[in-house]
C-alpha cells in the first residue's frame, strides 16, 4: 500500500467499498489496523486475540459493505465494533476470574476519545434496542422480556403466559425480526455482535 493511498477520504473509500473494490478496503485496513489492534491488545491482554477480533471488525465491514456508505464516522464506527467484540470476549472470559476482572478494567478505564465514542455507541446501541421492545405489542413485549430478562425457556414461558409452545416460538421470531429492522432502519445494525438474538432463538 503506497503513501497515496492517503489521499482517499474515508467517505470516498466506503463509497468503493460498498461496490466491491478490494483496493480501498485494504486502504481503510491499512489506516485504522494498528490503533485498533493497540486498543484491543490493552483489553485483551493477548496480542493473538486482538489480531484475530481486528480482523473479524474488518470482516464485519466488508460483508455489510452494501450498507456501510451510512456511516458517518467511520473511525468511531471501528472502534464500536471492537468494543463489542472485546465484550463478546469479556463474556466468553468469564469462567476466569482473573481474566475477566483484567478485561473489565481495560474497558472500563480507557480514557481515549475513540473508546468515548465506543461507548457512547454502545449506549446509543442499547436505547434504540430498548425503543424496539416498547414498540412491541405487549404480548410480544412480555415474551420477549421473559426470554431476555428471566432466560425462561419456550416452555416455561408458554406455561407462564398460558400460550402455546409455537405461540412463544412466533413472538420472539417476530420480535427479533422487528427490533432487526428498527436497528437497520437507524443504521445501527452492523454495530450489533452477530450472536445477540442466537438467545431469543
Amino acid at each position: 500500500m503506497t503513501d497515496f493511498a492517503n489521499m482517499y477520504s474515508d467517505e470516498f473509500c466506503l463509497i468503493k467499498i460498498q461496490e466491491g473494490d478490494e483496493f480501498y478496503f485494504n486502504v481503510i485496513f491499512q489506516r485504522y489496523r494498528n490503533q485498533l489492534f493497540n486498543y484491543l491488545y490493552k483489553v485483551s491482554k493477548s496480542k493473538e486475540i486482538a489480531e484475530e477480533i481486528v480482523l473479524d471488525v474488518f470482516l464485519k465491514l466488508w460483508h455489510g459493505r452494501e450498507a456501510i456508505t451510512e456511516i458517518k464516522k467511520l473511525e468511531a464506527f471501528l472502534y464500536s465494533v471492537a468494543h463489542n467484540k472485546a465484550i463478546d470476549f469479556f463474556r466468553a472470559a468469564k469462567r476466569s476470574p482473573i481474566l475477566q476482572e483484567a478485561v473489565w478494567e481495560a474497558i472500563t478505564d480507557l480514557t481515549t476519545p475513540e473508546s468515548a465514542d465506543a461507548r457512547l455507541h454502545q449506549h446509543n446501541l442499547e436505547a434504540l434496542i430498548k425503543e424496539a421492545i416498547n414498540q412491541l405489542s405487549p404480548q410480544r413485549k412480555k415474551v420477549f422480556e421473559l426470554r431476555q430478562n428471566e432466560g425462561l425457556s419456550y416452555t416455561e414461558i408458554a406455561e407462564t403466559m398460558n400460550l402455546s409452545t409455537n405461540t412463544v416460538r412466533n413472538h420472539l421470531a417476530a420480535s427479533v425480526d422487528f427490533i432487526r429492522e428498527h436497528l437497520r432502519k437507524h443504521n445501527a445494525l452492523l454495530l450489533l455482535p452477530a450472536s445477540f438474538f442466537e438467545k431469543f432463538l
